[in-house]
């Protein structure tokens, strides 16, 4: 009892009285005398003189259907039930085998019915109304073994009080008798379930719907709603009495008024219930819920308002449902059997562990008893030797020898059920890769695999984290994590480059070795597409460094065209005018200003050639390649620096991107030399196969790990990198730097 908590232990509690409540009713009926019929469930049963009634078994000279009862043993019904009020009075009781006179209205006539009493037909009963107490007895089993795993859950507590409740108004099933009103005892037990229990049924239900799979935000903030919603059918049902009373005339017609109020209530909760659970499914945001609640909505849709439309409207409406009782709970078991999907197949209320055993194990039983039943039965019914000892043990053997290989196949049956294709890795691993085939956009690729590593798995969560610097970046995430996640690297050729979080299906149950195994090999194939996504992702950067760089580049030669060289050439056009009006009249000023106006020029030729050198060296054009970088060489010989030079005497026809980059590499390289290496000799070389190669070696000081992501570096490695070659700055084997770039060529 610790365990259900206080509030558990109130939940059995209530439970309990309206169980007892229903199994009391029902005792009473077939353990007490029966006059074979029962009080028509309707309210136009109910007229001011009697009530209609309806055989439950057909009895020669008996009760017939309609008969409308008047009087017993000469007492009007309408004294009868205006002393059910008095429920201290002393009332008569009948026995089994007694004889009592009815006095009844049939074809417009009055006549006198003798009837004795004799036991309750309780198999007549059971095969009419076989389909609500199926409902029920579902209903309370499945309640009652969530209650029993998870007490602590409101939503758990309330499902369970739904249950019971429906449970204990299946009386309605079993129907009012005429003894029912002449002894009262049984009028009441049958209000109490009928009304009393139905009622807290119908609040339940609306309850529940509203805190699953989580309670909302609004009953938070509003804590009066839910007790409201319990205290508002009796409220109203004590009011509207209260006002028809007076009025009524008959004890009977109150009666009938209490049913109408029934039913106008039952159909108002029902409408609600069906409100709220669409309500609380469109609400509910978390995947992982809305997953829970999709078979819960399902069933409870269908059971409520098949239920409104074909019961308890016409109820209201006619006084008649449009369909029977088995019908109706045929129709509602669709709820219980939606809410043990649920439990099975997406782990509500995380009862799922036991759940799977049970499974295996009931079934199992099940399974083993059918085979020694249908081995004894069917051999021993062909060769006529039943009662042989010879026969059981041979079934025995039979079942011993299956048991295992039926255990297994059933344990997988379920798994697959409940946990996905775990137990198959091959279905995963096929299922991967169809998926990332049928992928065409790379920056879907890993979302694609999270949610089939989640689906086939059945895994509440699922997600992929990529190194970004020295954080991880979620980049691809499934559902929501709950417990403890399970984290596994990623990597790619020894290369750490992110990590898999996954979450158990269930608190307390960690990846078996196998499956953690499965979760090996998928990590594996996730680490190459991470890769793949990585690679995919750098070259974009790439990409935009480059249209970056161009328009920074463009913007560069506009503002130097524009604010440099056009106003030049623009002063010298008005220098020019100046100089030809001066020309006649004063000509030493005309050629001061002349001379004047040839140094701008000069200076706007040089401004011209500057610009026409960023965008490629002249020497390229004019010398090629390797004279062009001789000739670079020896303008950086000084300070006791020998710069050597090894490279083919003619070079094949290049790309022109080919050229610049080998150009300006071997530049920057040469003047990070001469700037910073301190060095005595540099020895730069270049060949070229199916790549031009460029080397340059010094014996200086090196490079320190914090100079190796300077500007003249890096640009390096971009010029490289833009054309699909390879850079890397490394020492010198007799100290020193080495740098080496390949420019790969196009083959033809």
């Amino acid at each position: 009892m610790n365990r259900l908590g206080r509030a558990g232990q109130q939940t059995l509690a209530v439970v309990a009285i309206l169980v007892a409540l229903g199994a009391a009713y029902l005792w009473r009926q077939i353990s007490g005398p029966s006059d074979g019929a029962w009080i028509i469930p309707s309210r136009e049963a109910w007229t001011v003189d009697g009530v209609a009634v309806s055989p439950l078994v057909s009895r020669p000279g008996g009760l017939r259907e309609g008969d409308v009862v008047i009087a017993v043993d000469g007492l009007p019904l309408e004294a009868v039930a205006g002393t059910l009020w008095q429920p201290w009075r002393v009332r008569t009781r009948w026995t089994s085998g007694q004889g009592v006179i009815y006095t009844v209205q049939r074809d417009g006539l009055r006549t006198t019915v003798p009837v004795t009493l004799g036991a309750y037909p309780l198999r007549a009963v059971l095969t009419r109304v076989w389909g609500t107490i199926l409902f029920a007895g579902a209903s309370l089993a499945i309640a009652a073994f969530v209650f029993v795993r998870r007490p602590d859950l409101l939503a758990a507590r309330v499902l369970f009080l739904w249950a019971a409740a429906i449970t204990s108004a299946t009386t309605w099933s079993f129907g009012l008798g005429v003894r029912d009103l002449v002894e009262v005892t049984g009028f009441w037990l049958y209000k109490l379930t009928t009304f009393g229990a139905y009622m807290v049924f119908a609040v339940a239900g609306v309850h529940f719907a509203l805190i699953f799979p989580q309670p909302k935000l609004a009953l938070s903030r509003a804590r009066w709603i839910i007790p409201a919603l319990y205290a508002a059918p009796f409220a109203v049902t004590t009011l509207y009495l209260a006002a028809t009373w007076p009025g009524a005339g008959s004890a009977l017609l109150v009666i009938a008024e209490c049913m109408r109020i029934e039913s106008v209530l039952a159909t108002a909760y029902l409408a609600l219930l069906v409100g709220a659970i669409i309500w609380s499914y469109r609400v509910t945001r978390d995947p992982v819920g809305r997953q829970q609640v999709r078979w819960v909505v399902l069933g409870g849709v269908i059971a409520g308002v098949g239920g409104l439309l074909l019961w308890q409207l016409p109820s209201v409406l006619v006084g008649r449902p449009l369909i029977d009782t088995n019908a109706i709970g045929l129709l509602t078991l669709l709820f219980p059997i939606a809410l043990a999907v649920a439990i099975l197949q997406y782990r509500l209320f995380d009862i799922d562990v036991i759940t799977n055993r049970a499974l295996v194990y009931g079934a199992l039983t099940a399974s083993i008893v059918g085979i020694y039943v249908a081995i004894v039965g069917y051999i021993g019914a062909l060769f006529e030797v039943r009662g042989n000892p010879v026969l059981s043990l041979a079934a025995a053997a039979a079942v011993a020898l299956l048991a295992q290989p039926l255990r297994e196949r059933l344990q997988r049956a379920v798994n697959r059920w409940m946990y996905g294709e775990r137990d198959d890795p091959y279905t995963v691993l096929s299922a991967l890769s169809r998926r990332l085939e049928a992928v065409v956009a790379p920056e879907a690729v890993l979302p694609a695999i999270v949610e089939t590593v989640a689906q086939t798995l059945k895994l509440p969560y699922a997600a992929v984290a990529l190194r970004r610097g020295a954080s991880m970046d979620t980049v691809a995430a499934c559902g929501l994590p709950r417990g403890t996640p399970v984290v596994m690297p990623l990597a790619y050729q020894g290369l750490s480059i992110g990590e898999v979080v996954l979450s158990p299906r269930g608190a307390g149950e960690p990846f078996a070795p196998a499956e953690q195994r499965l979760l090996e090999d998928i990590a594996k194939q996730i680490g190459a597409a991470a890769h793949a996504v990585l690679l995919t992702e750098d070259l974009q950067r790439s990409r935009e460094r480059l249209v970056t760089t161009r328009e920074e580049e463009r913007r560069r030669l506009r503002r130097d065209l524009h604010d440099g060289l056009g106003p030049a050439l623009a002063g010298i056009t008005l220098k020019l005018d100046a100089a030809r009006n001066l020309l006649a009249q004063h000509p030493q000023q005309a050629d001061a200003m002349l001379a004047d106006l040839k140094v701008q020029m000069q200076a706007a030729i040089a401004d011209i050639r500057r610009l026409v050198y960023e965008l490629r060296p002249p020497a390229l054009d004019e010398l090629g390649l390797i004279p062009a970088l001789r000739e670079q060489i020896g303008s950086l010989q000084a300070n006791g620096l020998r710069i050597s030079m090894a490279a083919p005497d003619r070079l094949p026809p290049l790309p022109a991107a080919i050229e610049v980059a080998a150009y300006r590499i071997t530049q920057e390289a040469l003047t990070n030399v001469v700037r910073h290496a301190r060095a005595r000799e540099c020895r730069v070389s270049i060949s070229i196969d199916d790549a031009v190669q460029v080397e340059v070696v010094d014996d200086g000081v090196g490079v320190s790990k914090d100079n190796r992501a300077g500007v003249g570096l890096t640009s390096m490695r971009e010029r490289a990198a833009e054309l699909g070659g390879t850079y890397r700055i490394e020492p010198a084997a007799g100290g020193g730097t080495r740098i080496v770039a390949r420019l790969p060529l196009e083959k033809s």
